[in-house]
């Protein structure tokens, strides 16, 4: 049982380092280059943005937080958090 508590736990940490990445990124990019990004569906301007901006998928940063998504950030903390218990208890 440990040993698949123990893969359980590295999906839920590759899952939470993936939601971390994307937030990561696009801080970085709204901090370094703001004129490069454009929100999907939002109009562009090559004169403005670049012949190649980077395009921001709204909904897909908005299913990180609504609460109403599968995989939120808060729901996949919480799962994470209650395997951490069940394991921690497995071990006691």
């Amino acid at each position: 049982m440990a040993e698949a508590g123990a893969e359980e736990k590295a999906k839920y940490e590759q899952t939470l380092m993936r939601m971390g990445r994307k937030l990561q990124s696009l801080g970085q990019l709204l901090e370094q280059a703001p004129s490069h990004l454009v929100a999907k569906g939002f109009p562009t301007d090559p004169a403005i943005n670049g012949n190649r901006p980077v395009i921001i998928d709204m909904d897909e940063m908005k299913a990180l937080f609504d609460t109403a998504a599968a995989k939120n950030v808060g729901a996949t903390l919480r799962e994470y958090h209650e395997l951490l218990q069940r394991l921690r208890g497995e071990t006691s």
